[in-house]
């Protein structure tokens, strides 16, 4: 189990409750956090990112992502790839952090790489349109069908 897992849990426990203090839930999760937990990171991350419980706010959960996707398989994620994948985005976009479209390339080129779905279709585009890497339309077809087939057979 990893550092600061029963504060995650207890934190996931609590906010599954019809009633909940999010304050406490939000406590928890620093608890957490401030025990190297990448779970609780990713988790308050998406909560500032999206508004939920907070105020969005983008400076915020940019580094809560960088602290997700650090360190390997004992700290509970080995490359979160919804994390690179949010990254991505906030390069991409500059939300949190200078826009850099080379970086954006970069992180969905790993979160594709991780499996995620969402980053192979970001991958693809930016191929199509050379956003952060010289523009390849044939290597976008590709993976296009790569990723097709991948979402075929599972599936299945």
């Amino acid at each position: 189990m990893a550092k600061g897992d029963k504060l995650y849990y207890k934190a996931l426990h609590l906010a599954e409750q019809e009633d909940y203090d999010y304050h406490d839930v939000l406590h928890l999760l620093n608890e957490s956090i401030k025990l190297g937990n990448k779970k609780a990171s990713y988790a308050l991350a998406t909560w500032y990112l999206n508004g939920f419980h907070v105020r969005k706010n983008f400076k915020r959960a940019f580094p809560l992502l960088q602290l997700a996707i650090q360190g390997g398989p004992e700290n509970g994620f080995v490359l979160y790839k919804d994390a690179l994948t949010d990254i991505a985005v906030c390069y991409e976009l500059g939300n949190g952090v200078k826009k850099d479209k080379h970086k954006a390339y970069y992180y969905y080129f790993l979160a594709a790489l991780n499996g995620d779905i969402q980053a192979k279709q970001e991958l693809s585009r930016c191929l199509y349109y050379g956003i952060g890497i010289t523009k390849d339309v044939e290597l976008s077809s590709l993976i296009d069908e790569f990723a097709l087939q991948q979402n075929e057979a599972s599936a299945i």
